[in-house]
């Protein structure tokens, strides 16, 4: 007979402890034999013929930056300029039950060393080749957005993603997706968790995320790469939007714009990307629409990026279901990257626009193992002092 899900589990720990025991052993189960695999650092179990499997996952990322003039800003304070800190610390559990459902839970750090519930989703995959999910996850949203943390290019993602929400948060939601060999769909209605203006203890936002890919061309030697996502939302009350950005450094200072009593908020972004052996060009396009329930307080924010980055020996990412992954059969990769995001505010005459390069290399020790050095240069054209700044910031992340 079959085993459920947590019967693989409970074998897992049997089989820890056997092998600890001082005294040899055999572990036994009922119904379908297991097989255990290490071979990605974690552990992972499933039963012969793959209708139950569990697997145990996480990551660590310890990062540290020097920061100067526009990234410490705000601070006031020489201390803020240099430091270290646990960018992300994070461990999972995922599987799959009865052949046709999935499921996976994440817990994770936050800035203040609490431990919160990152997500918490299951899927049917009965409708192959349609999959429907329910529960709390990120997003699929935009094209280097959903690349795992693990393997995006830099340390940070592009600075225009901060402006945009379409991938904001781990919101509970449900979401149909389906895809093939060179091609993805996903729409999905997701809770963003925002209030009501007039009863803030009715949380009733909803939002509607579509992302679809293609890739017309797809073989070992060349890769092309076209994607479109469309975000809405329109909050029933009426709520006050924040637009915050460090500039492409995590523990740099924040830039800030508000948006008052919006009730309509949508955007799009575009991709393009193409993969030649170890050269790799990518680059998105994005534009954030807010309508303000104010008089003459709409606003827009248009940005983009372009990066560039080549594997020094023979090495190429993977590419899966519309996003890029882990690198394979090279250790070492170079690359540029340039950031623009503009916001115009029909409440203020000028319009504030931010930029960023980054020049990176990365090390990929093994396949747990990676070593990142960046460094970000920001610029500003408010009227401050310090309107421009750069950032060295490096990372050592052990992923299973």
């Amino acid at each position: 007979m079959k085993r459920k899900p947590v019967s693989v589990a409970v074998a897992a720990v049997v089989a820890g402890l056997t092998l600890s025991s001082a005294h040899a052993g055999v572990v036994k189960t009922e119904g379908e034999d297991i097989i255990v695999s290490t071979k990605n650092g974690g552990l992972a179990l499933k039963t012969e013929d793959g209708a139950f499997s569990f697997k145990v996952s996480g990551k660590l990322q310890w990062d540290y930056a020097s920061l100067d003039d526009l990234y410490v800003a705000d601070s006031g304070n020489d201390a803020e300029a240099r430091k270290g800190y646990i960018r992300r610390a994070e461990i999972g559990f995922s599987g799959k039950a009865y052949s046709d459902w999935k499921y996976k839970l994440k817990l994770k750090t936050k800035s203040d060393d609490s431990i919160e519930l990152d997500d918490a989703k299951i899927s049917y995959v009965g409708f192959k080749p349609v999959e429907v999910t329910l529960g709390r996850w990120g997003r699929d949203y935009g094209l280097e957005n959903t690349v795992s943390s693990s393997w995006i290019m830099a340390i940070e993602r592009p600075m225009m993603y901060d402006f945009l929400q379409g991938d904001e948060g781990n919101d509970y939601g449900i979401q149909v997706a389906t895809g093939g060999d060179n091609y993805t769909a996903v729409f999905g209605i997701h809770h963003d968790g925002q209030a009501e203006e007039d009863k803030p203890e009715v949380e009733r936002t909803a939002s509607y995320v579509l992302r679809a890919t293609y890739a017309p061309i797809m073989n070992d030697d060349m890769l092309l790469h076209l994607g479109l996502n469309y975000y809405n939302k329109n909050p029933d009350g009426g709520s006050d939007v924040e637009l915050e950005s460090s500039l492409g450094a995590k523990k740099g200072a924040d830039r800030t714009v508000t948006v008052a009593n919006v009730d309509k908020d949508s955007e799009y972004v575009l991709e393009l990307a193409g993969q030649f052996q170890s050269l790799q060009l990518q680059g998105e396009y994005a534009v954030r629409d807010m309508k303000s329930k104010n008089a003459n307080s709409d606003a827009k924010v248009s940005g983009y990026y372009g990066q560039i980055s080549y594997m020094l020996d023979g090495g190429k990412r993977t590419y899966k279901e519309g996003a890029f992954g882990k690198p394979t059969g090279g250790q070492w990769e170079v690359f540029a990257r340039y950031t623009q995001a503009t916001i115009d505010q029909d409440s203020v005459s000028d319009d504030l626009e931010l930029k960023t390069t980054t020049l990176g290399v990365n090390y990929f020790a093994t396949k747990n193992i990676r070593a990142s050095l960046n460094y970000v240069q920001g610029k500003t054209n408010e009227n401050i002092e310090n309107d421009k700044g750069s950032a060295i910031v490096s990372r050592l992340q052990y992923v299973f």
